[in-house]
């Protein structure tokens, strides 16, 4: 029998003897060991339909009917549904679709995996789901979830089509995240205390029956805002049921700590959730922990969560501000904002935006006036980058463009609240083996100059100089606090909004690169090239500015102002 984590931790006697076996407790077991291998819903067993190109679909029997009246009868009418695109990653994104059959309407979510690939399926396979994508295993857990009577996404039907595409489509849940629904000064103190009652309680119950996540974050935890009855998302990488290990409630437990923003759940609150969550582990489990030692357990590993950058990404705050939304209209070729999507021409994919008659890896960039007035600036690559996609290739991962990657950085940046131009559209399509053809399309912000103009202007007011230097060091620190970087290509990186208060903002999203992480030397030679480069030569007091704006409240610690200063000043 495995040692638990909590005798390793605690120094009191734990009890050997295992629970008194109740009926609820037989029930629940026989419950989940039948539903590792029984594949029915609602006694009617699903069978995967073939499709005419090597792919299959599974429907959900209860909705089939209605998916068949909209047009939802194969792989490609799945994977060719339309709608705002409201999350994404390299390999799948999941989009917002509203489908309607006369009078009936249903929101849902088409989670579209671009790429099933070997390593994927092997892995499946280990986690004793067999050689399936990512979206057949979460329909598979979906449906367990729903066999054990649990409240989880309503899955419609999964399938993949003969190019290696997977999809799985769900209905969209009535409420909001976890942190959205913090946020919200609605919010009773009653309310937020039964809140976080449910949420342990939820999650303790989901445990006991052997249903547990490594995902869960707090963007993965959904609240109905009438109720409060909470639900968890994205099962993708959920185990087959079984003995939930205290080593993983700690771990679970510790991630959504962590991705949890300080602002949204005070310390009591937080307790509040343990305790609730505890109080169902005693009854399901021999050996529950003492309270204080399972709360430190909890905060060890979330604060050694707290170090990865995916984490952090999660605690920026900019929760309640508008995600960054796309359509696609012709698959990654075109994918627009929506208000852009009802005036972008027909067909989608045409000049300027295709075909780039440009040199391999020129930017020609101009300007694109479409019907009512709306302008962007376009940026067009043609790029030759045969070793990058055979990396791709080998990682089953798809290749990036330099148009995607430019898009990238534009979320990256509104994530953080970084000023910087505004996203548009963007694209990409592979003409050959080794070649391919991307853009950009983004609204820079409007009446700016480039930061080193509005230096010199202000040479006569050392007043409004000092001012406008200390920015500049305070904006150097956000990007590398983002984990962005200058590129020093030559162009300008940072432009100035001309009037009484001037803002700074990124100038052009081909000015900046992501990096993981920005080390110390990296951080010093971005200022010194801050204050030699882009702002031109400065004195050696007005580098001490710049020093000064990039530190911030840090200046005050004489050790690091005197270390950032010595390899610049």
């Amino acid at each position: 029998m495995p040692v638990s984590l909590f005798r390793l931790l605690d120094p009191a006697p734990a009890h050997d003897a295992p629970p008194p076996a109740t009926e609820e407790g037989k029930r629940e077991e026989k419950l989940v060991a039948g539903l590792t291998s029984s594949h029915l819903v609602g006694g009617q067993r699903e069978e995967p339909l073939p499709a005419s190109d090597g792919g299959f679909i599974t429907f959900h029997p209860r909705y089939e009917r209605f998916l068949r009246r909209v047009g939802v009868s194969s792989p490609a009418a799945a994977l060719a549904l339309r709608g705002e695109v409201v999350c994404g990653h390299p390999d799948r994104h999941v989009a917002r679709v509203e489908l309607r059959s006369g009078d009936a309407r249903r929101v849902v979510y088409v989670k579209r995996e671009h790429v099933i690939g070997l390593r994927t399926r092997v892995k499946n396979r280990f986690a004793g789901f067999g050689p399936v994508a990512r979206s057949e295993r979460e329909a598979m857990t979906l449906r367990r979830l729903e066999e054990a009577g649990h409240l989880g996404p309503q899955w419609l039907a999964y399938g993949e089509d003969g190019a290696g595409r997977g999809f799985l489509i769900v209905d969209e849940l009535p409420g909001a995240e976890l942190r959205t629904v913090l946020g919200e000064s609605t919010l009773s103190a009653d309310d937020r205390r039964d809140l976080a009652t449910r949420a342990g309680r939820t999650i303790a119950e989901l445990h006991a029956c052997g249903f547990g996540t490594p995902e869960l974050a707090a963007k993965h935890v959904f609240v109905n805002w009438k109720s409060l009855a909470v639900t968890l998302v994205d099962w993708q990488s959920a185990g087959v049921p079984g003995a939930i290990t205290d080593a993983d409630r700690v771990r679970q437990l510790a991630l959504l700590h962590a991705t949890l923003p300080d602002a949204l759940a005070d310390p009591r609150e937080r307790l509040r959730f343990v305790w609730a969550y505890r109080r169902v582990m005693r009854g399901t489990t021999a050996d529950a922990p003492r309270f204080g030692l399972f709360v430190r357990a909890i905060l060890a590993r979330a604060k050694y969560l707290r170090a990865r950058s995916s984490v952090r990404d999660q605690r920026t705050g900019t929760t309640g501000r508008n995600p960054g939304r796309l359509v696609w209209l012709a698959g990654e070729a075109v994918c627009v904002v929506p208000d852009l999507a009802d005036v972008w021409p027909t067909p989608a994919v045409c000049a300027p935006f295709y075909p780039s008659e440009t040199a391999p890896e020129a930017v020609p960039q101009e300007w694109v006036t479409f019907p009512g007035g709306r302008r962007g600036m376009l940026a067009r690559f043609d790029s030759v980058e045969p070793v990058a996609r055979a990396v791709a290739a080998v990682r089953e991962r798809p290749w990036r463009s330099p148009g995607a990657t430019a898009a990238r950085i534009l979320f990256h940046l509104d994530r953080y609240g970084i000023p910087a131009p505004k996203l548009l559209a963007f694209g990409q399509r592979l003409t050959s083996a080794t070649r391919a053809e991307s853009f950009v399309l983004y609204d820079p912000a409007p009446e700016t100059v480039p930061v080193a103009t509005l230096a010199r202007q202000r040479a006569d007011d050392p007043a409004e100089r000092r001012n406008l230097l200390r920015r500049c060091g305070s904006i150097l620190r956000a990007l590398h606090d983002a984990g962005v970087r200058p590129m020093k290509n030559g162009g300008p990186v940072f432009a100035a909004r001309v009037g009484p208060e001037p803002s700074l903002v990124v100038a052009s999203p081909l000015a900046v690169r992501l990096a993981k992480r920005v080390a110390a030397v990296a951080r010093r030679a971005d200022v010194r090239w801050l204050c030699t480069g882009e702002l031109g030569s400065l004195s050696r007091a007005e580098r001490g500015q710049v020093v000064r704006g990039y530190l911030g409240d840090q200046w005050s610690d004489r050790r690091g102002r005197k270390a950032l200063l010595r390899g610049i000043v």
